[in-house]
């Protein structure tokens, strides 16, 4: 058997196997990788994030357009997830040291309301700067295009996306403070020592 040939079979064998890995796996890949959630990021970041409206634990009703004109961090969670259990600390203390400035609006995947509550309490919450809605249907997960949590979207004060963060993060950190600052002030988003991960 020639060389080529040989060449050829172990190509197509190749092949074969990346084909089937992928199959096996597409479904498993972040979100962030089709061209579909692409889309949905770039049209967040002209046009605007979408609105939504939910109910907060105590049944009054919470919209994210009612918080135009402020930096907002738009966050998907749910209490049975470590890494979101991980960050929500310093993303407690964010709101606290940026009141006024900030606002988080934790976005539950919860299945079960009392985990919900149970987790609030957990850190005293809610607090001023601080908004937790219950997203028991998933609808707003689905129109965010969330892959998994945590997911954290910067949204500025005229509703744009900024950032889309994939994963946990040092939420009260000096270089955060300063990044959000810079973005309030209308400053440009990419800021040496500001948050990690990206879109």
């Amino acid at each position: 058997m020639s060389a080529y040939i040989k060449g050829g079979i172990v190509v197509l064998v190749l092949a074969v196997v990346a084909y089937i890995f992928y199959r096996l796996y597409e479904p498993k890949l972040p979100a962030n990788q089709s061209p579909a959630a692409f889309k949905l990021i770039s049209e967040m970041e002209s046009v605007g994030v979408p609105d939504f409206s939910l109910e907060r634990l105590d049944g009054t009703k919470f919209t994210l357009s009612e918080l135009k004109g402020k930096m907002i961090i738009v966050n998907f969670w749910a209490s049975w997830c470590n890494p979101c259990v991980e960050e929500f600390s310093s993303m407690v203390a964010l709101a606290e040291k940026m009141k006024g400035e900030l606002v988080v609006v934790a976005v539950s995947a919860d299945e079960h309301r009392g985990d919900v509550e149970t987790f609030m309490k957990l850190f005293s919450l809610p607090k001023p700067g601080f908004e937790i809605v219950w997203d028991r249907d998933k609808k707003v997960s689905d129109m965010y295009g969330v892959g998994k949590i945590p997911e954290s979207y910067i949204v500025t004060p005229n509703f744009k996306l900024v950032r889309k963060i994939l994963g946990v993060e040092k939420w009260d950190s000096e270089d955060a403070i300063q990044y959000f600052r810079y973005l309030k002030a209308g400053k440009p988003a990419t800021v040496p020592g500001a948050t990690s991960g990206g879109h």
